[in-house]
């Protein structure tokens, strides 16, 4: 048979499309890709495509040498698992862009159900065809592959409308831009095959693979690409996740967490490029130390290095390297340069990266009032620091999504508040606890956590509405003059704070008078005027307010007489002082009597012992709190402290 009359077969389409999953396959390995749940899909998809590219382009081959290749057994073997691998590309592809949706993903039965009856279809139309046709044709001019070539297109356009009508039936439940992108690609996909069925007999190119290979290529793009940074070529924070989560708890590795601390760009502009330089050298230098360092980026200005080796000694003397590099750039930077850098092996024990990022910013927080560079190492009193305070968080933003006034997390204590002149408890202050894994947590721990979330306005409804609970029992059988709860900082410098509160107060059938509200001398000048406009608002209403850590140094008399505060609260620190030291005592003495003849009551805190207790009446302070006369005990044994009501 003359090779010169030979039907010839041009597959530069199928070989295109080989490249094209070829490198494809090479960034995915390459670049530690955002790997999702449907990212197996693309990841074997793309496999099976190569298969079936490289297969095709062997059909190519034997069609167009018969004479040197052909045997007719091989021939339809190769055939026969091409038109196999097209059905797990049409898989593949299928599966990926249904199971973005989690409804879809909710149907994964259902749908398999749906692809077997598809492939069913398929292979008795691949039978049907070699029964009729045997797929191929052995002619005088040479081989003929259009019908093997019109089934498996035909198998792509019913495959690719499907597709379409199961994204068009699920489209509230589909993203903007996977359905922007199948209204793009599945007409684009049909009108290739419909081209490629039609032109096989006349210009007997095969070009069949582009509806595939480029639809792995547009969706890791989109949804998996790791883009790195174009100047100074650090992975991103997809990279460091998708590494920390291949490693964690199966081999040692050590990280180095950078913050660096710039001024503003606008401050100096002439010397921004100039800076950039120098970071790109940097990057450089510190990649030349080893090739076991590898430099994510955060964030601007926030870097990870991963060093990735198992011995301590090693780790430490690359991160000495590192910092140097560091040093080094603080000493050639023009502009003010410092930085904070941490070093820890890192723990299994925190579980995800997310919880390892997050340990590294919770150290770092400690170095952020600092004008110097910092080299910390991070240890296991730091490890259980955060655990604890990641707990804390996580219990906190969950109670505040809650919203449950009744939560039982918050468990409320009182401490019972001696009064001089009437010689019995007559008030009481509630104090928040709450519980987070069986462990009892104190408010210096998460008060502080809880303003920096957003979280304590409902710990303050919670607490609110429990003390009112419990004023509405007491009220019944004993003798008292009110409780009190703490307003933080955060929430007195509030628009319309007072508004829950005061509809928490209506719900139950209470004196609002026996309700106070202590508020501290930092909350009163965050936002003096905001926050005197919200005490004039609860003063109205009838809520008496205390003035709590007077003397800790914002105060100044004037101001706190032109606010609605009726008792001032002497924080434990001036009474300790005025203790041993005369000028501070006779400092003590003036203002109480200042205050008292303004109409204030006054009220110490912290007195406990004897000496403390004597002082303090001798100053002529109202009342007394503190361990001498009372202990916070749960809110529910408050009754015992006050004198019961006579009811002749």
């Amino acid at each position: 048979m003359p090779t010169n009359d030979i039907i010839m077969y041009n597959y530069i389409g199928e070989v295109a499309s080989l490249l094209l999953s070829c490198l494809l396959m090479f960034v995915m390995l390459y670049t530690h890709p955002k790997k999702s749940f449907v990212y197996r899909y693309l990841f074997v998809g793309n496999i099976v495509a190569i298969l079936a590219s490289i297969l095709q382009i062997s059909i190519c081959v034997v069609t167009n040498h018969p004479e040197k290749f052909y045997n007719r057994y091989l021939f339809m073997g190769q055939i026969l698992m091409f038109l196999l691998l097209y059905n797990g590309v049409l898989y593949h592809i299928f599966s990926y862009v249904n199971m973005m949706s989690l409804a879809r993903r909710k149907q994964r039965k259902e749908f398999i159900l749906m692809y077997i009856v598809l492939s069913s279809a398929y292979i008795i139309g691949i039978i049907i065809e070699l029964a009729r046709s045997g797929l191929y044709s052995l002619e005088v001019d040479g081989i003929d592959i259009a019908n093997f070539t019109r089934l498996y297109c035909t198998a792509g356009i019913v495959c690719a409308i499907v597709c379409y009508y199961a994204t068009v039936s699920n489209r509230s439940n589909v993203s903007r831009i996977i359905w922007h992108t199948v209204c793009v690609i599945v007409p684009t996909e049909i009108i290739i095959l419909l081209g490629q069925i039609l032109l096989i007999n006349v210009y007997h190119t095969i070009f069949s693979g582009l509806t595939y290979a480029p639809v792995f290529v547009l969706a890791f793009i989109l949804f998996h690409n790791v883009s790195y940074d174009e100047i100074f070529g650090c992975y991103s924070q997809n990279a460091l996740d998708e590494f920390i989560n291949r490693y964690l708890g199966k081999r040692v590795f050590y990280i180095q967490f950078v913050e660096f601390k710039l001024p503003t760009r606008e401050a100096f502009i002439n010397d921004d490029m100039e800076a950039h330089y120098i970071g790109v050298n940097a990057c450089r230098s510190v990649e030349s130390i080893s090739k076991k360092i590898r430099i994510y980026m955060l964030e601007s200005q926030k870097y990870v290095l991963v060093i990735d080796c198992s011995k301590e000694e090693e780790a430490l003397r690359y991160a000495d390297q590192i910092r140097g590099v560091l040093d080094g750039v603080k000493a050639e930077m023009k502009m003010p340069f410092n930085y904070v850098c941490l070093m820890s092996r890192v723990d299994s024990s925190l579980e995800s990266p997310m919880k390892i990022r997050q340990l590294n910013e919770f150290v770092a927080g400690r170095f952020a009032d600092q004008n110097n560079s910092y080299y910390y190492t991070i240890n296991e009193s730091d490890v259980a620091d955060f655990s604890e305070f990641y707990e804390i968080t996580v219990a906190l933003k969950d109670i505040r999504n809650r919203c449950d006034l009744d939560d039982e997390r918050i468990i409320v204590y009182a401490q019972p508040i001696y009064s001089v002149d009437k010689e019995c408890f007559r008030v009481a202050e509630a104090l928040m606890r709450i519980r987070v894994n069986g462990r009892m947590i104190y408010p210096d721990k998460f008060i502080p956590i809880a303003e920096t979330t957003g979280c304590v306005h409902i710990l303050t409804s919670i607490i609110l509405n429990k003390v009112c609970k419990e004023i509405e029992k007491l009220e019944e059988n004993y003798d008292f003059d009110a409780i009190s709860i703490n307003i933080s900082s955060k929430e007195l410098s509030h628009e319309n704070m007072y508004l829950d509160y005061l509809d928490i107060i209506e719900r139950y059938d209470i004196d609002v008078s026996k309700i106070r509200m202590e508020i501290t001398e930092t909350a009163m000048f965050e936002n003096f005027d905001l926050a005197g406009r919200n005490m004039d608002i609860l003063n109205k209403k009838g809520i008496q307010l205390y003035l709590d850590d007077f003397g800790t140094g914002y105060s100044s008399l004037e101001r706190v007489m032109d606010c609605p505060i009726k008792t001032i609260k002497f924080d434990k620190a001036l009474l300790y002082k005025s203790l041993d030291d005369g000028r501070m005592d006779d400092i003590l003495s003036y203002m109480i009597e200042v205050l008292k003849k303004n109409g204030f009551v006054t009220l110490v805190e912290g007195v406990e012992d004897e000496s403390q207790s004597r002082y303090s009446m001798n100053r002529g302070f109202d009342y007394i709190q503190g361990y001498h006369f009372a202990k916070p005990a749960p809110i529910e044994e408050l009754g015992k402290f006050f004198n019961k009501k006579n009811r002749i």
